[in-house]
């Protein structure tokens, strides 16, 4: 697989803004120290077991945010909606306790010496780091940060090239593999000890319809799907990279499947939408959020670690989407302890308390026959 090359400098300069509120994790109706959680049935190649033990400290107060924004000309309304939407986003994190962090891309192919590139990083408008060993394309906090967004959304619209392939995966695979692969101490998006939160905003699927000729609305929005646009894929490369117990979720702020009202408002802009069924199972794939891109408010949708920067942790990654049940010990045990498995991930119930010693006893599919 040819990868592209990666710079900052000489491209179009395109700028964006996210949102955030405290993760909200399901609870499992099974009250005990020591439970179970299903998941689904085997394949025939079989299982291996995965036993960790841990003793639970502080969690890391690092959070790292990839905005991915759909930069098509069907966008145009939605992205300059986007400094409103996102307001509370922005004044949660200059009041949070959080080491925050922010890069941002596009879903399009960005021109590189004539190749097409994903995932190339973007500068920030009207930013100016406090500290000159931070390029402008990793913002972070600062006083001037609403008048950032809002100008980074005014000047957007220098850069929709009218394309109709959004490949907002394929753009999150490339990120990571040109920041933290090839360019590592050039990038400076991705901490290796941080929390890693994406955030897709964008009216259509992955390639427009997502693989599905069912929901083909113009005579060439049928595109197959290759393997970086697939979501198992970014979930596998971001374990390859950061390892298993990275911290990772992929919200969506999309037209949600089946709300045919929103999709109904989205098409009034002339542009055909379509329900963002791949991204939205990404982020449940990872236990990240979904949100309404008809929404006013994005920040309410998203899970971006918010309310783990405690003495507690209420959430833990797993190696793998795991087949079966995960069973759960903590020591001491914690009174009323209930737990969900969302994805690669498991959310505790209420959280367990740094210095309790868990254990997870779980199965993951093999890959390929023992």
């Amino acid at each position: 697989m040819q990868k592209n090359l990666f710079l900052f400098c000489g491209f179009i300069l395109l700028f964006f803004q996210v949102g955030c509120e405290p993760v909200k994790f399901a609870t499992s109706k099974t009250e005990a120290p020591s439970q179970t959680n299903p998941a689904p049935t085997p394949s025939p190649l079989g299982t291996r077991d995965v036993s960790s033990t841990m003793v639970v400290q502080t969690p890391n107060s690092k959070l790292d945010v990839l905005l991915i924004v759909d930069d098509s000309n069907s966008m145009l309304a939605d992205n300059q909606k986007l400094a409103a939407r996102l307001s509370d986003f922005v004044n949660t994190l200059q009041t949070s306790n959080i080491d925050w962090q922010m890069c941002a891309t596009v879903t399009r192919a960005l021109m590189t010496n004539g190749n097409p590139s994903w995932g190339l990083s973007m500068v920030w408008s009207q930013y100016t780091p406090a500290n000159s060993a931070t390029p402008t394309w990793v913002l972070k906090s600062n006083a001037n940060l609403s008048n950032i967004f809002t100008a980074t959304i005014n000047n957007i619209g220098a850069g929709w090239a009218g394309t109709d392939d959004e490949r907002g995966t394929k753009a999150g695979y490339w990120h990571i593999y040109n920041g933290d692969v090839r360019f590592p101490n050039f990038s400076k998006c991705h901490r290796a000890e941080a929390a890693l939160a994406m955030i897709i905003v964008s009216d259509e699927d992955v390639r427009s319809v997502g693989g599905d000729a069912d929901a083909k609305y113009y005579a060439d929005e049928l595109k197959p799907l290759e393997s970086e646009d697939q979501p198992a894929t970014l979930l596998s490369y971001v374990k390859e990279v950061f390892g298993a117990q990275k911290r990772f979720t992929f919200n969506s702020i999309i037209v949600k499947p089946g709300d045919a009202a929103c999709m109904a408002a989205q098409d009034t802009g002339g542009a055909k939408s379509h329900y963002g069924v791949k991204y939205k199972e990404l982020s449940e794939m990872t236990g990240g959020g979904v949100g309404s891109i008809c929404d006013t408010n994005y920040s309410t949708s998203l899970n971006l670690f918010a309310d783990s920067i405690e003495d507690s942790i209420s959430a833990q990654a797993l190696e793998c989407m795991p087949v079966g049940a995960v069973n759960v010990t903590v020591t001491p045990a914690v009174s009323g302890l209930t737990s969900t498995v969302r994805g690669a991930s498991i959310a505790f119930t209420p959280n367990i308390p740094a210095g309790r010693t868990l254990n997870l006893r779980y199965k993951c599919q093999l890959t390929t026959s023992p």
